[in-house]
């Protein structure tokens, strides 16, 4: 199977929700279904879920989808206690093998309210889970017991996010890390290549577990020939955020990430900013085709898209107004009436991105950043010399008007500044002008300034893009706050769409994954020693191929971001999938990263060499905490 977590959800999708003709215990792992049709009819079922597959089945799939499978009924398998005898309706269990959820099933299965059950886990499950399972089923009420592997969420087809929400509880996070990772693996059929950056401790930990796991496992024929199909193995590259705390720093500029940036994307849920409105919206690129469309546009190509959008809506709802239909005869009459449904969905899906794009444009005026942003850019990329710069920050810092700038975006730009120029009496200069309660309002919080004194030591430039290079390619970009007058179209250029350097002035950042990226799919450019990437090869990898196959050009690249991904690196593997279509590529990671949500991480990094009152930790509290990680 190719890296495509959309035919992961149609195949499981299949595989829950549709009656197989087949009985018994198996192993599924995603691989394409051999035929949609829709098996015999079915009595309505009840849908049992756990805590932690609630937010899976509720981002891959619609409550019509369910209903149109018959699912009339979702309950959770904690509430058994409180469950309705309904002997009448059988019971799809989709849960998670861990100890917990097995134990409420077990509870379920000893006073059964439904009749048949059908169980369905996300991950592995193991032989002493399955035998307390077995015990458990007194009634011989289980028809079926499959693994499908899915303990990760799917985001957009080649983003997902692996929930971190319990991670922190666990005895051994890494562990249940690792097995997500691994359930994703199995998914995809993919047998890889582990690469990880070597300057991480905490990656070194995860891809020596998932190198055991995957070993190990390959005993119960999990991982056997899953690469039969693949000429070059996969690569599963392990990143650290931390080696790159600028991309979720940096203003974005496309649709999708511009609304997570400003309003916040949580499970396919964006809660409106509006304070007369308590409403949620529900966006998803499989029910929305704008949506699904537009999620990758810079603005200024999506209000000129939704503009095109809104004249169809007026012209479609016009010819169906009350005034036509009068004059239509029966036979229009009956198909202008049909196309009710699709009108009322047409409207609300236009009110929908008439909220998000009105929300997107509230703040980027409220927060001046048109030309917050275009400075953001100019520092990130360093497209200017110090110099300017330094003077272009004390500007937004210094100048009275500047009043319009928010507290955090003056965080912003002082850590970019600072993560490209280190230089202390510039930042002392920075922080005096912060603290000053005349030029900055609220004044920021002990933690932030914390975080601004340590910014250049906690996160060191060795691995960041070249920012000669950068220079160089961006020769000749006019000078910042240059142009009062906002012009969206000369500031979005849409004549270089396919240079990777467009005239775009909002666009110039490229994240560091797409230098990464670059030097794995064209190995002979860049020297894997360069990019500060270390390799395991599992046992089955080296069977297949070889160890002669490890530099090759490589066609399956699987990506995870410890710390958080954003949708901007997103947005880059859909180009790059795009432009090379020979290149299959998703990117996830523990979180989907805002820029507030990476400033709250920041400052706990920050302040994590004090103890709780605030007091220096002690030297032999640091000897301590070493000796635990080695």
């Amino acid at each position: 199977m190719s890296v495509n977590l959309s035919k992961v959800k149609e195949t499981y999708f299949n595989k829950l929700f549709l009656p197989a003709p087949d009985s018994g215990n198996a192993r599924a792992t995603a691989t394409p279904s051999s035929s949609l049709a829709q098996g015999p009819k079915v009595k309505p079922r009840v849908l049992l879920l756990d805590k932690f597959t609630t937010p899976i089945i509720s981002m891959c799939y619609t409550q019509s989808q369910l209903l149109a499978n018959d699912v009339i009924l979702i309950e959770l398998v904690e509430n058994h206690h409180q469950l309705s005898s309904m002997k009448h309706l059988d019971c799809i269990v989709y849960i998670k093998p861990c100890q917990e959820s097995i134990n409420f099933l077990c509870q379920e299965l000893r006073n059964p309210h439904f009749g048949q059950y059908r169980l369905f886990l996300n991950n592995c499950i193991n032989k002493n889970q399955l035998e307390s399972v077995a015990e458990a089923d007194q009634y011989e009420v289980i028809d079926k017991v499959m693994e499908i592997f899915q303990d990760y969420l799917i985001v957009n087809d080649n983003l997902y996010v692996i929930d971190n929400i319990y991670l922190s509880q666990q005895v051994n996070p890494v562990l249940l890390e690792s097995e997500k990772l691994i359930s994703l693996l199995l998914a995809l059929k993919k047998t890889p290549i582990i690469k990880y950056e070597s300057n991480s401790i905490d990656l070194k930990r995860l891809s020596s577990e998932i190198l055991y796991q995957i070993n190990s496992n390959s005993n119960n024929n999990l991982f056997d020939d899953l690469n039969r199909n693949s000429d070059t193995p996969p690569l599963l590259i392990l990143l650290d955020r931390k080696n790159d705390p600028i991309t979720p720093l940096v203003t974005p500029w496309t649709y999708q990430s511009m609304i997570h940036e400003f309003m916040t994307i949580q499970k396919n849920i964006v809660k409106l900013n509006d304070e007369d409105s308590a409403s949620q919206i529900v966006i998803s690129e499989e029910n929305d085709p704008f949506y699904k469309e537009s999620m990758y546009l810079n603005y200024g190509d999506l209000t000129e898209k939704f503009q095109r959008y809104v004249e169809k809506y007026k012209s479609e709802t016009k010819q169906s107004s009350i005034e036509n239909l009068k004059s239509s005869n029966l036979s229009e009459l009956k198909k202008v009436l049909t196309k009710f449904p699709e009108f009322k969905k047409f409207s609300t899906n236009v009110l929908t991105h008439l909220n998000l794009i009105g929300e997107i444009d509230k703040q980027l005026s409220s927060q001046n950043l048109w030309e917050i942003g275009e400075l953001q850019q100019t520092i990130a990329c360093d497209l200017e010399n110090q110099h300017n710069l330094r003077m272009s920050v004390l500007e937004v810092l210094d100048n009275a008007g500047a009043k319009r700038v928010s507290t955090i975006n003056k965080i912003k730009l002082v850590l970019l500044y600072s993560y490209r120029h280190n230089n202390p009496s510039d930042l002392s200069l920075f922080l005096q002008k912060l603290n000053n309660p005349e030029l900055t309002s609220p004044l920021p919080t002990e933690s932030q300034v914390q975080l601004i004194k340590r910014f250049k030591t906690l996160f060191n430039t060795n691995n960041a893009v070249d920012q000669r290079k950068l220079q160089e390619q961006n020769e000749g970009l006019t000078n910042i706050f240059s142009n009062k007058k906002i012009d969206i179209n000369k500031l979005f250029n849409r004549n270089n769409a396919n240079s990777s350097k467009s005239d775009n002035i909002y666009l110039q950042y490229t994240p560091r994954l797409n230098e990464i990226l670059a030097g794995l799919i064209n190995p002979s450019q860049n020297q894997e020693g360069s990019l500060g990437l270390s390799t395991l090869v599992p046992d089955k990898v080296k069977q297949q191929y070889g160890s002669s196959v490890i530099n090759e050009p490589v066609q399956d690249i699987i990506i995870y971001i410890k710390g958080g991904v954003t949708y901007e690196e997103g947005r880059l593997v859909y180009e790059l999938s795009e432009s090379n279509k020979r290149i299959n590529l998703i990117v996830g990671g523990d979180a989907v990263l805002n820029s507030k949500q990476w400033l709250e991480k920041l400052y706990s990094i920050a302040n994590n060499d004090k103890d709780p009152t605030g007091g220096e930790r002690s030297n032999a509290d640091r000897q301590t905490q070493l000796r635990e990680i080695l």
